[in-house]
C-alpha cells in the first residue's frame, strides 16, 4: 500500500514571485513541493531587473519608501544566504527629452521632498557620448538584480531543501477538494505562474492583461563600461566589458516569445535619441510579463477555497515590489480581497 507524500505548499512556478515566496515560506519552516517548467517567454528569464525607486514621466516615488529598503534588504540576505552575487547597486542617469521634463524634475526636487531619490542634477554635455543636450539628473538608490542568477541559485538552493517537479502543472491531475495534485499532498497551494494565470481555471476572472516585451543586448566598441543605468524611453543597462542590455517595449497583441520588427525599429529609435556613438546589435529576446489591468498585483485566496492561492501580477517593477510583498504575504496571508470575488 502506497501514500501520498505531504507538504505544507504547493507552490506552482518558479520564476521571480515563486522564488521569492519559496525563500519566504522556508523561513517558515515549511515543507515545499514546487512545480515549474522553464517557459522562453517567462518574463523572468528575459527580464532586466531594474530597481528604479521613481516614476520617471511624472517623477514622483513608484512606491513607498519601505519597499525599496525592504527590496535591498531581502536581496542582500538572500546573496548572503546563497553565497552569490546578483544585487548590483549603481545610480540610475535619467536624460531629459526636452524642457517641460526638465522643470518638472526640477520643480518636484524643490518644492516635493524628491532629494531622497534625486540627488544631483548635471549640466549640458556632461557625457559626450550620449545625448544630453536637455541635462540629466542621478537618481539612487537604485540598481539592478540578475533575475536569471538569482532564480538560477536560488533552483540550486531548493533542491536541497524542496522536492521539485519539473514539467507544467496539469489542472487535470489536480483535486482542489483536498489540495492534492498526482501524488502529492499539500495543505495549501498558491500558483505564482505568472501571465499563465489567464489559462487558471481558479483565477482566469481576474483583470491579467500580459504585455510583451523586448529587449536587446547591444556592444559599444567606445564605452567599455558605464557607470550608471540610463534612462531616456528605455533603459541601457551596463554588463561590464562593452555589453549594454536595451529595453523594453510593450506590446499586449503578440503574447509569443517571438522579435517583431516593430518592436526593434522602437528601440533602436530610443537608441538614436540616447548614444552618440556606434553600437552593434548582438541577441534579440522576448518575454511576458503577467501585468493587471489597474496595475495592482493579485495576491491572496480564493473566495471560495482558503487553500487556494495567488501571488502573481508583480509587473514590470516586480523586483522592487516582490520582497515585500512576498513577506507580506507570508506573514499576513492576506485575507480574501473584494477583485477576487467572481
Amino acid at each position: 500500500m502506497s501514500f501520498n507524500k505531504k507538504y505544507d505548499y504547493i507552490v506552482v512556478g518558479q520564476g521571480l514571485a515563486g522564488t521569492l515566496l519559496v525563500h519566504d515560506l522556508l523561513e517558515c519552516n515549511k515543507s515545499i513541493l514546487i512545480v515549474d517548467t522553464t517557459l522562453r517567454a517567462s518574463a523572468s528569464r528575459v527580464a532586466a531587473g531594474l530597481i528604479n525607486p521613481i516614476s520617471v514621466r511624472r517623477c514622483i516615488p513608484a512606491f513607498p519608501d519601505f519597499y525599496l529598503k525592504t527590496a535591498i534588504k531581502r536581496y542582500q540576505e538572500l546573496e548572503e544566504k546563497l553565497s552569490s552575487s546578483f544585487l548590483h547597486l549603481k545610480p540610475i542617469l535619467k536624460l531629459f527629452r526636452n524642457e517641460d521634463i526638465k522643470h518638472l524634475w526640477n520643480d518636484k526636487y524643490s518644492n516635493e521632498g524628491m532629494d531622497n531619490y534625486i540627488k544631483s542634477f548635471n549640466k549640458k554635455n556632461t557625457f559626450p557620448q550620449l545625448n544630453d543636450a536637455f541635462t540629466s539628473a542621478n537618481v539612487e538608490p537604485a540598481g539592478n538584480l540578475d533575475v536569471v542568477k538569482f532564480l538560477n541559485d536560488s533552483k540550486q538552493y531548493f533542491t536541497d531543501k524542496c522536492d521539485l517537479l519539473d514539467e507544467k502543472f496539469d489542472f487535470d491531475s489536480f483535486n482542489n477538494t483536498n489540495i492534492n495534485y498526482k501524488d502529492y499532498d499539500a495543505q495549501k497551494i498558491i500558483f505564482c505562474e505568472g501571465y499563465r494565470v489567464s489559462e487558471n481555471p481558479f483565477f482566469s476572472y481576474l483583470p491579467i492583461a500580459p504585455t510583451k516585451g523586448e529587449v536587446i543586448t547591444i556592444t559599444i566598441p567606445s564605452i567599455k563600461y558605464f557607470d550608471r543605468i540610463i534612462s531616456k524611453g528605455v533603459y541601457v543597462l551596463p554588463l561590464g566589458n562593452y555589453l549594454y542590455t536595451v529595453g523594453a517595449t510593450y506590446n499586449r497583441e503578440d503574447l509569443t516569445d517571438k522579435i517583431t520588427s516593430d518592436g526593434q525599429q522602437f528601440l533602436k529609435d530610443r537608441l538614436e535619441g540616447i548614444l552618440n556613438v556606434e553600437y552593434e546589435i548582438l541577441d534579440r529576446v522576448a518575454g511576458v510579463r503577467p501585468t493587471v489591468k489597474d496595475y495592482k498585483s493579485l495576491i491572496g485566496w480564493h473566495p471560495e477555497n482558503n487553500n487556494i492561492g495567488i501571488f502573481n501580477g508583480l509587473g514590470a517593477r516586480g523586483v522592487l515590489a516582490g520582497p515585500y510583498l512576498s513577506n507580506a504575504f507570508v506573514n499576513s496571508s492576506f485575507e480574501n480581497i473584494s477583485r477576487f470575488s467572481k
